[in-house]
């Protein structure tokens, strides 16, 4: 299917206030649209209807790395609308995000986000992925920094029953 880049963007605009991302408005642009860029985005579809229930979008390297670090996922935009938020979309989601970063670059080791360090959802996702081998966290200010290895996200999701989850721009 085409990738559609619209699509992506608009999705995240819209749900942008919900993100709770500490930035102002073009600087949460430039987080959506960097992965258009130098990463990959990712539409979630609800599977009977094909509508857009989430989005994701990463980019390979850091800023601070200069790009160069592609060992690096890092994580620019997430997001699962609200009625969507259970634990077999989260890790439906998650493996799709995971076997994109594959596809682009197998020597991939590392996944990692930033999120306000006060945001509680994150907090009870992290309290999960806090045991698994090799998880850190740091905060810095009012942001809080969280990196995982990859393959130990990917033995998460082998937990789960596979299920199937249609994306829809995963270029």
């Amino acid at each position: 299917m085409e990738p559609d880049h619209a699509a992506y963007v608009k999705f995240l605009i819209r749900h942008h206030d919900e993100l709770n991302l500490p930035y102002s408005f073009p600087v949460k642009l430039s987080f959506f649209s960097s992965p258009l860029m130098f990463g990959q985005a990712i539409l979630i579809l609800e599977e009977d209807s094909y509508e857009i229930v989430g989005a994701a979008g990463y980019v390979l390297g850091t800023g601070a790395g200069e790009y160069e670090d592609r060992h690096i996922c890092q994580i620019e935009a997430a997001y699962l609308r609200e009625p969507y938020r259970g634990t077999t979309m989260f890790v439906r989601a998650l493996r799709a995000l995971l076997e994109s970063v594959r596809s682009l670059n197998p020597d991939v080791r590392v996944v990692q986000f930033w999120t306000p360090a006060d945001l509680g959802s994150v907090e009870a996702l992290w309290s999960r992925w806090s045991r698994l081998p090799g998880a850190e966290t740091r905060r810095e200010g009012s942001l809080a920094f969280y990196s995982v290895p990859l393959a130990e996200l990917e033995r998460f999701c082998e937990r789960y029953d596979r299920g199937r989850i249609t994306t829809i721009y995963n270029e």
